[in-house]
């Protein structure tokens, strides 16, 4: 979850960003082969989107995300959708 940018609503921030301990305590009392296939799941969906993102040239945020909950709080990533300019060239109208 920490892959993706952070939702605009507070409310559903805070909703992510205890859903994982929230899972962790359901999830002690299940049998260790569900746990095992959650975890493993996991390891492989945040794999795959960031080879996905990574392929587009998006920035992936993971560590900044991590660094950010647990200490110093980085400025937010620029998002905005407009190309970039080439610097030295001429942009075609």
């Amino acid at each position: 979850m920490k892959l993706n940018p952070a939702p605009p609503d507070p409310t559903q921030q805070v909703i992510f960003n205890w859903m994982p301990v929230i899972f962790t305590f359901m999830l002690a009392s299940f049998p260790a082969g569900l746990v095992i296939y959650w975890a493993w799941n996991n390891t492989l969906s945040v794999t795959q989107q960031s080879i996905i993102m990574r392929k587009h040239g998006a920035k992936i945020e993971l560590w900044d995300n991590i660094r950010g909950m647990f200490g110093k709080r980085s400025a937010p990533a620029r998002q905005d959708n407009q190309p970039k300019k080439l610097e030295g060239k001429k942009q075609k109208a």
